[in-house]
């Protein structure tokens, strides 16, 4: 694969309802059944919420298949530093542990580093969210990377955000539905066991969609993680850009050191260029 191509890779108040004996005598069938609906609903959705994967730090291995149109594919071993609520690192090393490409995130910006061809793409957060008109943010980004629930750029998923989603019974658990701005719908796809197997961020007035799913759920200690994460681009039935992650080891809560330094030499390019880059044979 080119390696110009990988550097364009990369809550109403909370309604807790209580029905007891006493209280459904006193309301009318269709309402006691409703709070019985939106109870079972919140504690689901509470412990969903409940069973997400806990962590200060986070420091993975793994590898990475990068497939761009025209069925272009990357393969590299990776690097994933994880500082929670601070950094996300993500390193590419190819070949004998040399770094390659790099994609460094803060809450505010993010920077993608082409070493082989010494060059750079910096932005920030809030112009790629006006450029793209999708509320996405560093934190949204972070829940993907770590198979959470997430509320469209807000900074955590307090207890109350149950409101926040509509809940649509299917075979195994619940689908959760919330809206963002603009015209992006936002999917979770959970299990009866409370897990959360799908996230899909969908553009309702087109075909363009995002989607990440969760396979091989493995214990971290004392929690379950999934050890293969599939992410994909699509415009329609055609597939853009489409990411697997296959991790071979993680590691909680120990120091994480995240350096970034960046040579003077380097070129910096923009957006402009990065989708030129996607039309090239």
């Amino acid at each position: 694969m080119n390696n110009k191509s990988v550097l364009s890779a990369l809550c109403l108040s909370c309604f807790f309802l209580t029905t007891g004996c006493r209280t459904s005598k006193l309301l009318p069938a269709a309402d006691a059944e409703t709070a019985r609906r939106l109870e079972t609903e919140e504690t689901f959705f509470l412990s969903v919420r409940k069973q997400s994967f806990r962590y200060e730090t986070l420091s993975a291995r793994m590898q990475v298949e990068l497939t761009m149109p025209g069925g272009k594919t990357f393969t590299s071993r990776a690097g994933l530093k994880i500082r929670k609520n601070d950094r996300i690192q993500l390193s590419l090393q190819p070949l004998l542990g040399i770094e390659a490409f790099r994609m460094d995130l803060s809450p505010d910006s993010i920077w993608i580093v082409d070493r082989l061809n010494k060059r750079f793409l910096a932005e920030n957060f809030s112009s790629l969210r006006d450029s793209s008109r999708i509320e996405f943010n560093f934190y949204n980004l972070q829940a993907l990377f770590t198979n959470q629930l997430f509320l469209p750029g807000e900074t955590e998923l307090p207890e109350n955000a149950f409101t926040r989603f509509r809940h649509h019974p299917a075979a195994h658990g619940y689908t959760l539905h919330t809206q963002g701005a603009y015209r992006w719908q936002y999917t979770f796809i959970t299990g009866d066991d409370r897990k959360l197997y799908a996230t899909r961020i969908s553009d309702t007035a087109s075909e363009h969609a995002l989607q990440w799913d969760y396979t091989d759920f493995r214990s971290v200690g004392a929690q379950l993680f999934p050890m293969k994460i599939q992410a994909g681009w699509t415009d329609g039935e055609e597939s853009k850009v489409a990411l697997s992650m296959n991790y071979s080891h993680i590691e909680t809560d120990v120091p994480v050191e995240i350096r970034f330094a960046l040579p003077s030499d380097y070129e910096r390019v923009n957006l402009s260029q990065i989708r030129k880059m996607f039309e090239r044979p």
